[in-house]
């Protein structure tokens, strides 16, 4: 073997030994998730429930009817972790949802509602009366995109309609950064 087919090899090994290394291995899992319906005359919840579909894959699933025309919607979202108890962890934010569906504005919003897009049917503007609904919506841990300690998280979000609150949803996960 002459000297620049042993460079070669060696350059190679150690190319594939980064490629290896870097392989991000994280691991998302939903652990529960709760809907508490605050005004039924709103809001009608069918089904908010998690289904194990295999080892280290739990999927997320809401439906649900609006049942009177939304001409507002502004939805308050906050991020906790746990540490003896859930405490406020990075996020805590109101926005418009009406104009966040016609065009959406606030990029820790965007990051997770691109997530959650392609499992549901939130594709209205306002007003709306009608379904709403996000199925089988399930993560792996490389498509969380932003760098996340491990630990266990709650997203708690509330939905006011036309200014009453008529929904609270609370997502708890857990997550593992860079399993080898």
């Amino acid at each position: 073997m002459g000297h620049g087919s042993e460079v070669f090899a060696l350059i190679l090994t150690v190319h594939i030994a980064l490629e290896i290394g870097s392989i991000n291995a994280s691991r998302f899992r939903f652990t529960n998730f709760v809907c508490d319906s605050v005004d039924e005359s709103w809001i009608s919840v069918h089904k908010c429930r998690l289904k194990a579909v295999q080892r280290g894959k739990t999927t997320l699933s809401f439906d649900g009817t609006v049942l009177k025309t939304v001409s507002t919607l502004k939805v308050h979202a906050q991020i906790f972790k746990r540490a003896n108890g859930f405490k406020p962890w990075l996020y805590n934010i109101t926005f418009d949802g009406c104009r966040f569906l016609r065009k959406p504005y606030e990029a820790p919003v965007v990051l997770v509602f691109n997530l959650f897009k392609p499992f549901s049917n939130l594709n209205f503007t306002c007003p709306y009366k009608g379904p709403v609904r996000v199925i089988g919506f399930h993560i792996i841990g490389e498509q969380i995109p932003v760098p996340l300690p491990s630990g266990e998280y709650l997203i708690s979000i509330k939905w006011y309609l036309n200014k009453m609150l008529a929904i609270s949803t609370s997502i708890y996960f857990s997550f593992e950064e860079n399993l080898t």
